[in-house]
């Protein structure tokens, strides 16, 4: 945190007032932390919102822009998003959007938001079960990322994480995805060079691309499936998936997808499904209808003329995208999920 508060003092005249970000869980278990090592967050006001992807919304933007107002922050004012993925997410987009954009910074406290949703400049939130669909591309003056937040995480929340990185592997460097495969996940000083690793293999689609009209499509590799399943995951809270899960069952679907289309060798997808049905538990997907999961599938931003395009696999470590599939196909790949739960790979 240290780097956080040398970066401040470099840019304090031109900040006017700094307010920090925060759920129930970084309110807790992070901020004490910021603020003690931090002295010019001192003053700071902090807002809080609840955890939770049912909370990144439209009306909770209208919230905090609210209070944005009430304390009279002008376009000098800096947000400090000291969260998770959807922390990250809403703060950024608030930024971009109060007085057409104040600065801020992301301070991810998860997994899945040190190596995913806190750099890259999409920010952004959901429109009903639509995940991200109302957004846009700003990024944050700077990402202060520190491996030691992770200790507070439970074992669920850093598998959310792990499922984005294992994504990194599979579409951009095989040595990577069999490093994964072999590593102590767990153990926090290899964690960190794993975190590394992910943060340059995702940076590097993202300078070539910022804006995603080509390349950086490949980082959606198991998210068109897996957005859709998240979305009616929120319907059944007792079921409810975290975004990391929901991808990891997108991930296995879309390289039944990939072999289907006989670019993905049968080997492949089955190493691919057995290693990611060894880290996360079945999801039961039987009292989801497919032509709902279809429906929102169809509201993908990646898809155009009519056709839902997919991210796949050419080959493990290299990627495929704007792949046209209709619908017959994606309820076979929803199927060989299915039939997991009873015939385990």
């Amino acid at each position: 945190m240290g780097r956080l508060n040398e970066f401040l003092e470099g840019e304090h005249h031109e900040i006017t007032s700094k307010f920090i970000l925060v759920d129930e869980n970084s309110l807790k278990h992070c901020l004490p932390e910021l603020m003690a090592n931090v002295p010019r967050l001192a003053g700071a006001e902090i807002i809080e919102i609840e955890s939770g992807e049912e909370n990144k919304n439209i009306e909770i933007c209208e919230q905090i822009w609210q209070v944005l107002a009430g304390y009279n922050a002008d376009r000098r004012a800096l947000m400090i998003n000291l969260g998770g993925g959807v922390v990250c997410d809403i703060g950024g987009f608030i930024a971009a959007t109060y007085k057409r954009g104040i600065r801020s910074i992301n301070v991810p406290t998860t997994l899945l938001a040190q190596v995913d949703a806190s750099f890259g400049g999409k920010v952004g939130v959901d429109l009903g079960v639509i995940k991200n669909i109302v957004g846009t591309f700003s990024d944050p003056e700077a990402v202060f990322v520190n491996p030691g937040a992770l200790r507070t995480l439970s074992k669920r929340q850093l598998l959310c994480g792990v499922a984005e990185m294992i994504k990194h592997g599979l579409i951009k460097d095989e040595a990577y995805w069999h490093e994964l495969k072999d590593a102590e996940i767990m153990d926090m000083a290899v964690l960190g060079k794993l975190i590394e690793r992910s943060i340059a293999l995702k940076n590097q689609v993202v300078l070539e691309d910022p804006y995603e009209q080509g390349l950086r499509k490949v980082l959606n590799f198991g998210h068109t499936i897996g957005h859709a399943v998240e979305s009616l995951s929120i319907e059944r809270p007792e079921k409810s998936l975290m975004h990391g899960e929901a991808v990891a069952v997108g991930m296995i679907c879309e390289a039944y997808l990939s072999h289907a289309l006989g670019n993905l060798s049968a080997e492949q997808m089955e190493d691919i499904t057995e290693h990611i049905n060894d880290l996360f538990p079945h999801y039961d997907i039987s009292g989801i209808a497919h032509h709902r999961l279809i429906e929102l599938m169809r509201n993908d931003k990646k898809n155009h003329d009519g056709q839902i395009r997919f991210t796949l696999l050419n080959d493990i470590g290299s990627a495929v995208i704007d792949m046209p599939i209709d619908a017959d196909k994606i309820v076979s790949s929803l199927d060989y999920y299915r039939q997991m739960e009873r015939h385990p790979v």
